[in-house]
C-alpha cells in the first residue's frame, strides 16, 4: 500500500525514463516504430524487464486508485470493499494488459 508508494514511484520513473529513451526518442529516420519495438522486445531480457515494470506499475495504480476515491471522501464502510475490489481488478487489466505486448512480440512476431 502506501509504504510502497515511494519505492514504486521511483521504479516507475526509471522505467519512464528507459521507455522514452528506448522508443520516443530512438533514432525513425531509419527504422519504423515497429522495427524499434521488434528489435527490443526480441531480447529475453528486456521482455523481464518490462514486464517487471509493469508488476510494479499495477501495485502502484493499486494503492493510487483506491486512494484516489478516499481522497475525494468515498472512504466509507459500505463502498471500499467495492473500491478496493475494483482497484485490484484495474491494477490486474492494466498490469497485464501492458504486459502482454512485450510477451506477443517476443512469442510470436
Amino acid at each position: 500500500g502506501s509504504m510502497t508508494m515511494p519505492y514504486t514511484g521511483i521504479l516507475m520513473l526509471l522505467f519512464i525514463l528507459l521507455h522514452l529513451v528506448g522508443f520516443h526518442f530512438a533514432d525513425k529516420s531509419t527504422r519504423t516504430i515497429f522495427d524499434i519495438v521488434y528489435q527490443t522486445f526480441s531480447s529475453p531480457a528486456y521482455v523481464t524487464l518490462y514486464v517487471l515494470a509493469m508488476v510494479v506499475v499495477a501495485v502502484h495504480v493499486s494503492h493510487g486508485f483506491w486512494s484516489a476515491f478516499q481522497t475525494i471522501g468515498a472512504n466509507h464502510p459500505k463502498y471500499m470493499p467495492t473500491i478496493m475490489l475494483l482497484s485490484v481488478i484495474f491494477s490486474i487489466t492494466v498490469g497485464v494488459g501492458f504486459g502482454f505486448i512485450p510477451i506477443y512480440m517476443l512469442l510470436i512476431v
